[in-house]
């Protein structure tokens, strides 16, 4: 996969000359007006404390084509003529352009004072990323791009940490004053993201088969979105489509971008493929559009990872922790199983961390009554790679319910309640320690070396909980 890579630099080219000089034209004039009515607005500041957990019932549980553009460390300003005038925030006002975004702008990964953006343009065209902190005095940094990439994959590094920042898409196009690319005709706007520090506590969401887009969805998303949540992780099956021939841009618009806007506009969404991500359906050029969706990143502890031509399995790390993002239909029929295999081997025997989360989208184990011999593969293959390895706790999805199985000491966590369409129960499995038919999301807190973890149904019921040991 060809990777254009460009750093940004303190020598600005011309186009960066010309962008300041509208941009002085265009809004100096008004400036005072926008700094008095909007400049000083923002998104509030990260909250200094976590909301708790809903109370936790029942006793614990024992154990492609991508522009890669980086940033200069260098901070932007305004033009020299106004150097005592405050910053406008260029993301508040920005006119839409004709231009459109085919796949919206995202966090794609938050580590370390880094982040990793994505989003794809309807056609090449020249602009910038801009990203500043909010609620602080401290300088912006920006990164230009340009055509001919429709494509872009933008890493902002050495953000200080414990800050929110914003960050936006400014087109220059024509000779006109910057716009933002449309969505779906209106405004996608700014994102925004913390750089977490070490000693946060960790706080994050887990979904899945959230397919559809349908109103339910919508609903439990609105609901996450309000969780304070540091990313949320997708157990598969992102994309349901069911008719031939409809372009896959516009299923991943409605049923994913769209549905999904509030978490994906705050943190970052770390997805696996499920079955249905391979239909033919919901191809591209005969390659699943997850992959055009879910472009590989890079991560400090992951060395080469974000060179993969696609992103299959993955991982990247987190207070700590590290997440294995497993792509469970390599055992059936999907290439790559031993390459696979090998490598969740490998970061199953890392000792760099200091417990390790596999996330697949077929469950190992599963009392639904819907094709529930699908977990076979997935529990010969690698449950006996899970439990010399101490795994604490395994999520995945595939079967429309929620259920928690505790088996050989290993919590295994069944959230495949994203949408309104759910799976009756079969035969109860004896490890079976609660099953409920619900529309629901994960919520898991970890402090130390406890997770905490809490299933929430559509409206806010808390509908199970268990305390897991970390070690």
């Amino acid at each position: 996969m060809p990777v254009s890579i460009r750093l940004a630099n303190t020598d600005r080219s011309l186009r960066r000359s010309r962008a300041w000089s509208k941009l002085a034209t265009s809004w100096l004039l008004p400036a005072l007006t926008v700094w008095v009515l909007v400049g000083c607005s923002s998104l509030p500041s990260a909250p200094q404390t976590r909301t708790p957990a809903p109370p936790v019932p029942g006793p614990p549980i024992s154990p492609t084509e991508t522009a890669l553009i980086r940033p200069s460390s260098t901070p932007s300003a305004l033009p020299s003529e106004t150097p005592s005038l405050t910053p406008v925030p260029i993301e508040v006002d920005l006119g839409l352009s004709a231009i459109s975004y085919r796949i919206p702008l995202t966090i794609r990964h938050v580590t370390g004072g880094m982040v990793v953006l994505n989003f794809e343009l309807s056609e090449p065209a020249a602009g910038t990323v801009y990203v500043r902190p909010i609620g602080s005095g401290d300088p912006r940094q920006e990164v230009d791009f340009s055509a001919p990439e429709t494509r872009h994959q933008i890493i902002f590094e050495e953000l200080p940490p414990g800050s929110r920042y914003r960050a936006t898409v400014a087109l220059e196009v024509g000779g006109q004053e910057l716009q933002q690319p449309n969505f779906l005709g209106r405004a996608w706007g700014p994102v925004s993201f913390v750089v977490p520090q070490p000693e946060d506590p960790l706080r994050f969401g887990v979904v899945g088969d959230a397919s559809f887009g349908d109103p339910a969805t919508r609903a439990l998303i609105e609901q996450m979105a309000g969780a304070d949540l540091d990313f949320v992780l997708h157990a598969g099956d992102v994309v349901d489509e069911t008719e031939l021939g409809v372009n896959p841009y516009d299923s991943y618009s409605r049923k994913f971008y769209d549905t999904f806007e509030p978490l994906l506009r705050q943190l970052p969404v770390y997805t696996v493929p499920g079955n249905h991500d391979y239909d033919l359906d919901i191809r591209l050029e005969d390659v699943p559009f997850y992959f055009r969706a879910f472009p590989a990143f890079p991560d400090p502890e992951q060395p080469g990872q974000g060179t993969a031509e696609r992103n299959q399995f993955y991982a990247f790390e987190s207070r700590d922790i590290q997440f294995v993002m497993l792509d469970s239909q390599v055992l059936f029929g999907v290439p790559g199983r031993e390459e696979e295999q090998s490598w969740l081997e490998e970061r199953l025997a890392d000792t760099r961390f200091k417990t390790t989360i596999p996330v697949m989208h077929v469950a190992p184990f599963s009392s639904s009554s819907v094709h529930p011999t699908d977990s076979l593969p997935v529990r010969q293959a690698w449950v006996p790679l899970f439990e010399p390895a101490h795994v604490p706790l395994v999520f995945s999805g595939h079967f429309h319910q929620y259920e928690r199985l505790t088996v050989n000491g290993i919590t295994y966590i069944v959230s495949g309640g994203g949408s309104s369409t759910l799976y009756a129960p079969g035969p109860m499995l004896p490890q079976s320690q609660a099953f409920r038919r619900q529309t629901h999301f994960v919520l898991c807190e970890v402090n130390e070396d406890t997770l905490v973890l809490t299933a929430v149904g559509l409206g806010g019921e808390v509908i199970d909980g268990a305390v897991l040991q970390l070690k």
